[in-house]
Parts: C-alpha cells; sequence; structure tokens
C-alpha cells in the first residue's frame, strides 16, 4: 500500500501519501486509492474533516513516469476517468479538505495540491510544474485550478516557463493559505480544517460546488488531447530525457 490512512484528534482523517524513497510519485494504482479514500472518508459520519500530505520530507513529485507511455485509446480513457473521479471528489468534497506539503509539490504533485481547497505548506516547500518540460499539458484539472488561484496570466507563465516557486511567493500569490514552520504542515493543517469543521455543512456544498464548476471542463479537455500527447515522439524524448538526466530535445512530433 502507498496510501496510509489514518484518523487524528477528532475524527480528522489523515491519507499519507507513502513511498518516501522516490518522494511518493502518483501512479494510477495510488490515484485509484486515493479516490476510493476520499469517497470512504465522505461517507463516514465519523469524519469531520480531511488532510492530505506525503511521507518523509516530500509531498508529491507528481505522475509517476514509470508508469506513463504509450497506451490504447480505451486505456487512456480509463486512466483519465480514475483522475476526473478522484480530481472531482477533492473540488467538491462536502467536508473540510487541505493538504500539507512540505518539501517538493511538482508536476502531478502540484496540480493535486491545487485541487484541495486549502493548502497549508511548509516555508521549505517548493512548487513547479513541470507538465511541458515531458511533452505533456497539465493535468488533474491544473488548468483550472491554478488560474482560480492566481489569475490567468500568472498561471500561464507558471505552467510554460516551469519555474519552481518557493513557499513564500507561493503564498504571496494565492497558491497557499499559510505557511508554517519545517515539519509542522500537517498539524497546522489539522487544526486549520477543524476549526473549519465548525462551521454549518450544508451551505459548504454549494459553495464548494460553486467553484468546481470550471474543473470538469478543464479534465474533460485534458483526457481528450493529453492521450495523443503521451503517444507522441515528444513525450517518449522527455521520458527518455528525464531518465537520463539531460536535457530534452523536442522536435514538435
Amino acid at each position: 500500500m502507498s496510501l496510509d490512512v489514518t484518523t487524528e484528534g477528532d475524527g480528522i482523517r489523515v491519507l499519507t501519501l507513502n513511498d518516501p524513497e522516490r518522494r511518493n510519485p502518483l501512479g494510477h494504482a495510488l490515484r485509484i486509492e486515493l479516490a476510493a479514500a476520499l469517497s470512504e472518508a465522505e461517507a463516514d459520519a465519523a469524519v469531520r474533516a480531511v488532510v492530505l500530505t506525503g511521507a518523509g520530507g516530500h509531498f508529491c513529485v507528481g505522475g509517476d513516469i514509470r508508469d506513463q507511455g504509450e497506451r490504447s485509446a480505451s486505456q487512456h480513457r480509463e486512466r483519465f476517468a480514475v483522475i476526473k473521479d478522484m480530481v472531482g471528489r477533492m473540488v467538491r468534497f462536502s467536508k473540510p479538505l487541505a493538504v500539507a506539503v512540505e518539501g517538493w509539490a511538482a508536476g502531478g504533485g502540484m496540480a493535486l495540491a491545487m485541487a484541495a481547497p486549502l493548502v497549508v505548506a511548509s516555508r521549505e516547500a517548493r512548487f513547479v510544474a513541470s507538465f511541458t518540460k515531458i511533452g505533456l499539458v497539465p493535468d488533474m484539472g491544473l488548468l483550472t485550478t491554478l488560474p482560480m488561484r492566481v489569475g490567468p496570466a500568472k498561471a500561464r507563465r507558471i505552467i510554460l516557463t516551469n519555474a519552481p516557486i518557493k513557499a513564500e511567493e507561493a503564498e504571496r500569490i494565492g497558491m497557499v493559505e499559510t505557511l508554517s514552520d519545517p515539519g509542522a504542515a500537517l498539524q497546522d493543517a489539522m487544526a486549520l480544517v477543524d476549526e473549519e469543521a465548525k462551521a454549518a455543512p450544508l451551505p459548504r456544498h454549494f459553495i464548494t460546488d460553486w467553484f468546481a464548476r470550471g474543473v470538469d471542463e478543464a479534465l474533460d479537455f485534458e483526457r481528450q488531447v493529453q492521450p495523443q500527447l503521451l503517444n507522441s515522439a515528444d513525450a517518449a524524448e522527455g521520458r527518455a530525457a528525464f531518465f537520463e538526466k539531460r536535457a530534452p530535445v523536442f522536435t514538435g512530433t
């Protein structure tokens, strides 16, 4: 199991991505586990709130490169159906939901963080989009969730330049709600969702639905285009360059 599930304090469910040696990559099997864990937490009346975090000093370095590659259209559709289910549950979660980021949130890890309504980050945390480095468009709803936080122009630049964003800058531009001392992001996130859980639950349902409206459009768009890109020569070159620790040479094919 690469997802640890515990319940802390007064009904706060903690979901921990637990593959610290590889900095917690988010592969297909883990996305299925995470969607199921969110579903279970939402249905459990004893769970008041949820915090998602990563083990070993990092949140998540993104999609599992070893798990990517060429697949048939039907295989890709199944994988993106899982992504849509997982992200849809996050952006419409009916209880307080926060992400606690220590270390890196890169690529899909950054997208996973941006899908949460609340983000608490260590002052040593770093964010980077990374998708275009391997010949892909952002997925997991990032084309909508990031502009919702920072505005379209800033989001476009963050995505296209792949410049790492330090925690202080992330807070300044709205990617992060609050900063924590190193090692304290999880505890601070738990305190934040505990406080939010005291509010009336019914208005939360309608408010989260309203703000999640545009995410479905992004998820449908990426489901259409990302399979083509995953099967492209540029994506294959991006994966090879990643493993060989060199700069990719893209040809637009």
